[in-house]
């Protein structure tokens, strides 16, 4: 009893200890922070750079591609690929690009080339004799698709349809639509090396910013084992954001291609990722996709970010812009990168509440960012 004779609940004992628990100090060690984003930088933008520039220099590690093939590479990495090919070029490459590429018809003596995981031309683009069972082009549609002013745009998905030609290639007479000009021969990278230089690139990040930011992910582990139950629910709760922010990007993604009057498509950087999982580096993607790209993202973006500015409405602010600046580094333009490229600055957001919510720890975004990107590629891969 206190001294007014009232009884003292056992949890009011703790209540004090229980707040301190709750509000986060600032650490001593917040220059700390500062050095993580440092090492970022020079990692991911300096070692990198030299990284690329040397792996430009050995042959085995780039390609060679003539225009037919430059052709075939984007229709292959591209959901939304159509292209047309000659009968004797088409035979030359065929077996190269069975896996990703197919031919569903003659059209004017040319095959017409689209995605082997688009799923979304049938009905569309072609139907079934029923007769036969054979499928048909729509010539109708097909002609509606390459004419100069089309009414049709996407495949049955919403998936936008992107026309692809090589600068010197013969395509059919009827091809008068907007097309994504090639030209050929093209020197580039692997997709199996992209997958090498990204795996190596975040394995250097890794160890400074674990070491940088030992204590904070002491405490988030500790207080996150101590949250039991409650923290499972933190990674429903924080997967529940991630898909409404995903819905709310495709709306923006939509509303913005409309006033830009872009056809809405992949991000640069989404391409890469999706062609180095259809590699032979495949493994490699995954690993830097699913675990160590969100570890370091997470504890850059949000971790360090947050803990140099006191303020959560600003930190989010910075945070957000960074994140999805970063993604979208290789757009061609402002506007592309504002229509493909929404969902990086959503999905920073939404991360960015979720660490919020849970107190700045930063275990449960970390898990939440796993969990998506873990998503996504299963989807990239068995799916579309």
């Amino acid at each position: 009893m206190n001294d007014n004779n009232e009884i003292i609940k056992f949890e009011d004992l703790f209540k004090e200890e229980i707040k301190q628990r709750r509000v986060r100090q600032n650490p001593e060690h917040k220059k700390n922070y500062g050095y993580a984003l440092i090492v970022y930088i020079l990692i991911m933008y300096v070692f990198a750079s030299v990284l690329f520039l040397v792996s430009a220099e050995v042959p085995f590690l780039n390609v060679t591609y003539t225009e037919d093939e430059l052709v075939l590479e984007h229709v292959a990495s591209d959901l939304g690929g159509l292209a047309f090919m000659d009968p004797i070029s088409y035979d030359l490459y065929k077996d190269n690009y069975e896996d990703e590429v197919i031919s569903i018809g003659i059209y004017d003596t040319y095959h017409v080339l689209i995605n082997s995981h688009n799923t979304y031309y049938d009905g569309l683009l072609v139907l079934v004799n029923p007769d036969t069972q054979i499928k048909d082009l729509k010539l109708e549609v097909l002609e509606n698709i390459i004419s100069s002013s089309p009414t049709i745009k996407q495949w049955n998905s919403g998936v936008s349809i992107t026309i692809y030609q090589g600068e010197t290639q013969m395509t059919p007479d009827m091809l008068l639509g907007d097309t994504f000009i090639l030209k050929g021969p093209f020197t580039t990278t692997k997709n199996f090396t992209l997958a090498i230089l990204n795996f190596t690139i975040y394995l250097a990040l890794l160890p400074g910013i674990l070491y940088l930011l030992k204590v904070d992910i002491q405490y988030d582990v500790k207080e996150s084992k101590e949250l039991k139950g409650q923290f499972f629910l933190a990674i429903i709760i924080g997967y529940l954001y991630i898909i409404l922010g995903n819905i709310f990007a495709g709306f923006l993604s939509d509303t913005l291609s409309g006033l830009f009057k872009l056809a809405p498509g992949e991000p640069v950087n989404q391409e890469v990722i999706v062609a180095a999982l259809r590699s032979e580096g495949m493994i490699l993607m995954m690993i830097s996709a699913i675990i160590l790209g969100p570890i370091v993202e997470e504890l850059i973006f949000r971790k360090a970010i947050f803990g140099l500015i006191k303020s959560d409405k600003l930190a989010l602010f910075v945070s957000t812009f960074v994140f999805g600046l970063i993604h979208l580094i290789g757009e061609s333009s402002i506007q592309e990168a504002l229509v493909n490229g929404i969902s990086y600055f959503v999905m920073g957001f939404v991360f960015g509440v979720i660490y919020i919510r849970n107190n700045r720890n930063i275990v449960v975004p970390i898990i939440v960012h796993i969990l998506s990107n873990l998503i996504s590629i299963l989807a990239i891969l068995f799916i579309l």
